[in-house]
């Protein structure tokens, strides 16, 4: 709701952790991922769920999708690495910024 608010044109996607991915990495899901899904695409506020979204944004990721601006759950885990790792895809999305922003 914030983000749909905060931006005149938005157009919100979600990203889904799959099981596996969340089992990788020590998480354990309170749904299965087909749930957690389905409750995403029923929200008023979402545009679109990506099923398959990486743990850690990647450049080629943003690019295909489109992303310009990356909101994350920050201090869910109780690992600091974890966060770290996920927080990285700030730093991707701001040196695309500054690759196609005018001087």
């Amino acid at each position: 709701r914030q983000a749909k608010l905060s931006f005149p044109s938005v157009h919100l996607v979600v990203g889904v952790f799959s099981d596996e991915l969340c089992n990788q990495h020590s998480t354990t899901p309170a749904f299965a991922h087909e749930d957690r899904c389905e409750v995403l695409r029923h929200c008023r506020w979402v545009d679109e769920v990506v099923p398959d979204a990486p743990w850690t944004l990647h450049e080629k990721f943003l690019r295909t999708r489109q992303i310009d601006f990356v909101a994350i759950d920050e201090g869910t885990s109780i690992d600091p690495d974890c966060d770290r790792e996920r927080l990285k895809g700030y730093d991707v999305v701001k040196s695309l910024r500054e690759c196609i922003e005018p001087e």
